[in-house]
């Protein structure tokens, strides 16, 4: 059975609710919500694949609806069109501030609102499809017994797996994002690390077999580390980062 999309259609004038639907339900499952607190709670019962959401609505409107699912690890990715029939640049930008990704103006015209719904959704098909490879790929990292960091160029976290998480006693998102050297190393190693970390993204050294360093958990203990790095390339051959193996020697002490 061909799987249909579903299509969250969230405005207090039930009149635009059915219009919307009625443009949509042929080609998709449309659900429909009268307020805002009503459309976030229908996002963890019915699990939407997008959202139009109408801006002005009474107790919550939909810039704060937006924010919610913007900055929720389940929902970021989630396809949000604010629905106004406010033109001001202002609103525009508050909307793109909260995360929105794309808007249509009331009243709304049918074949803008399908184009808009299809583009969207082949767009957020597309993520599905990268971040069901990216966590196959992480579900392979989490059974090693190494810990697993990729640094981009700048040294941030863009990934590290459940054995780093654990070993460094952080929540899954907490460390992405942080400079490596700065957050995790005691501060007398920070100088050297930096130095050497410059140098192999600069091209101008290779890592070393290994080194062993210590890192800060959240709790403040030291562990001892024997890291192994990799030097990550984009297709074109330009250094892009460092992948990070390192082994926990506390447990051999």
């Amino acid at each position: 059975m061909h799987h249909r999309d579903k299509v969250l259609i969230v405005d207090d004038e039930q009149a635009i609710v059915e219009l919307m639907g009625l443009y949509l339900k042929s080609d998709y499952d449309v659900i429909p919500a009268y307020s805002g607190q009503e459309a976030l709670d229908k996002v963890k019962t019915e699990k939407p694949d997008i959202i139009l959401l109408d801006v002005m609505m009474p107790d919550m409107n939909g810039y704060e609806v937006c924010r919610v699912l913007k900055t929720s690890v389940e929902t970021q990715f989630l396809p949000v069109v604010m629905v106004t029939a406010l033109s001001g640049k202002d609103d525009r930008i508050k909307g793109i501030e909260v995360g929105a990704d794309e808007f249509l103006g009331k009243p709304v015209n049918r074949l803008e609102l399908v184009t808009r719904v299809k583009s969207l959704l082949r767009i957020k098909h597309l993520q599905d499809k990268v971040l069901a490879e990216r966590n196959e790929a992480m579900s392979y990292l989490d059974v090693a017994g190494f810990v697993v960091f990729v640094l981009d160029s700048d040294m941030k976290i863009n990934l590290v797996n459940r054995k780093g998480n654990e070993v460094l006693g952080y929540d899954e998102f907490e460390l992405i994002g942080h400079d490596f050297v700065k957050f995790l190393v005691p501060e007398d190693g920070v100088e050297d690390l930096q130095d050497e970390f410059t140098n192999i993204i600069s091209g101008e050294s290779e890592p070393p077999e290994f080194c062993e360093h210590v890192v800060l958990a959240k709790d403040g203990k030291e562990i001892p580390m024997r890291w192994y790095d990799v030097i990550l390339k984009d297709d074109e051959g330009k250094i892009t980062g460092i992948m990070r193996s390192g082994e926990d020697l506390s447990k051999f002490e």
